[in-house]
């Protein structure tokens, strides 16, 4: 089958799964334009709106090892429809609760439910396409994700502004459902003579086993160092302290800064296309990958040094920083690219693993810092983010100088 055919054939099942993606997307960053009204109206700190914001991220995180075993064995098809019901119900609960401890079991929720779409569709396109052209494809289904990241923008702020986030969320479990059955009766794990029809099913005893095979790889270490810190950087930023920096330090309104959220989005979209083709032209991964972490360093300790930066300033530094940790989609295929087939599902959750952890370390952590530059009973000063800003690009710096250390695998050796 040639690549134009492929794409020809894959293209329902690419639209449902990317589908499913937006919906995953907006859930992951959905509470950044509302945190102001979550923190008012549950009278939340910022280290408790941290901890809250991270329950997503640990639940998703939690979810990868058993979702990566169940990919490998069950497929795609399946896997995904199944864990995203567990969506449906946390937009439920986050829709009913009336407390911060239901707020936080509706995101854990969230994070399970929505924990192996990413994964799932990768699984898929490492069937359908070949080596070479993973990144490429990789780097649309992230893009298309992304607009689930718009939608949580002005968006979001707009609707909650007219008729509360409640209303909103208790639309998403409805939207939830019908991507789920979308996604069930439209993919297909792998084309037509693909050797995976012909497998023998592995018994649970050898998916474990499997699984235990992925943990020992010496270079993944090296690819969660990256992965950790690279996507998590900029969710801090676009789904948590983005609109309450906007609105307390700069004075703008919710939908002001959900626009300001949306533009630094779209910078994210364009990074994730750039990235997934780049690759092929300069027939590296390794590269992109520190090029990506050192600008991203740059652009946050630029945040960190201006002492008062115009909103215009702040903005082309968002949507820098959005384009520049768009890298992440080439540690995803380096990530991809240290498995074989048979444990690809279970080599790509546990490295996304790291993300979520990662990003769930950040919520929290970037809370912890900003509480201890804000006065007791006051809100954030302009310090307490500049040095939320400084911390991140510190760890950005420690991630790349870990992954440098790990061999390239390059697009031209995985083509064929």
């Amino acid at each position: 089958m040639t690549t134009a055919s492929t794409f020809r054939a894959a293209g329902p099942l690419v639209a449902a799964l990317g589908f499913c993606y937006i919906i995953g997307h907006f859930y992951r960053v959905s509470t950044g334009v509302i945190a102001p009204d979550l923190m008012r109206e549950l009278a939340l700190s910022a280290e408790a709106m941290g901890a809250l914001n991270s329950a997503f991220f640990f639940g998703f995180a939690a979810a990868q090892l058993p979702i990566g075993v169940l990919l490998d064995r069950w497929g795609p098809r399946i896997t995904v429809p199944l864990t995203m019901l567990l969506a449906v119900a946390g937009a439920a609960v986050f829709y009913a609760a009336s407390s911060a401890i239901g707020l936080t079991i509706g995101r854990a929720l969230m994070g399970i439910g929505t924990g192996g779409v990413l994964m799932g569709s990768l699984v898929v396109a490492s069937r359908w396409f070949p080596g070479d052209r993973f990144a490429a494809v990789t780097s649309v289904f992230v893009a298309t994700g992304t607009v689930g990241a718009v939608l949580a923008t002005t968006p979001l702020a707009t609707a909650s502004a007219l008729f509360g986030w409640r209303g909103a969320f208790a639309l998403m479990a409805v939207i939830t459902l019908a991507g789920l059955l979308m996604a069930y009766i439209v993919v297909r794990d792998a084309p037509p003579g693909h050797a995976y029809h012909g497998r023998q099913r592995e018994t649970w005893g050898d998916a474990f086993r499997g699984l235990k095979e992925v943990l020992r790889n010496r270079r993944l270490p090296y690819i969660v160092a990256a992965n950790a810190v690279a996507y998590p950087s900029a969710l801090t930023i676009a789904g948590l302290w983005g609109a309450p920096y906007l609105t307390g330090i700069h004075g703008l309104t919710p939908v002001q800064s959900g626009n300001v959220l949306l533009v630094m989005t779209v910078g994210m979209i364009i990074g994730h296309l750039a990235y997934g083709r780049l690759d092929r032209v300069f027939d590296t991964r390794k590269g992109l990958i520190v090029f990506g972490s050192i600008a991203s360093m740059a652009t946050m300790v630029i945040l960190a040094a201006l002492p008062s930066p115009s909103v215009w300033q702040v903005v082309v530094l968002f949507t820098l920083l959005g384009a520049f940790t768009s890298y992440s989609t080439m540690i995803t295929t380096h990530g991809r690219a240290i498995f074989p087939a048979h444990l690809v599902g279970r080599g790509m959750t546990t490295n996304n693993m790291s993300v979520f952890l990662g990003a769930a370390a950040f919520q929290w952590l970037s809370g912890v810092v900003i509480d201890a530059f804000t006065p007791v009973g006051g809100p954030p000063p302009v310090d307490a983010y500049r040095a939320m800003f400084a911390m991140t690009a510190l760890i950005l710096l420690i991630s790349v100088l870990i992954y440098s250390r790990v061999d390239d695998v390059k697009p031209s050796q995985e083509a064929r």
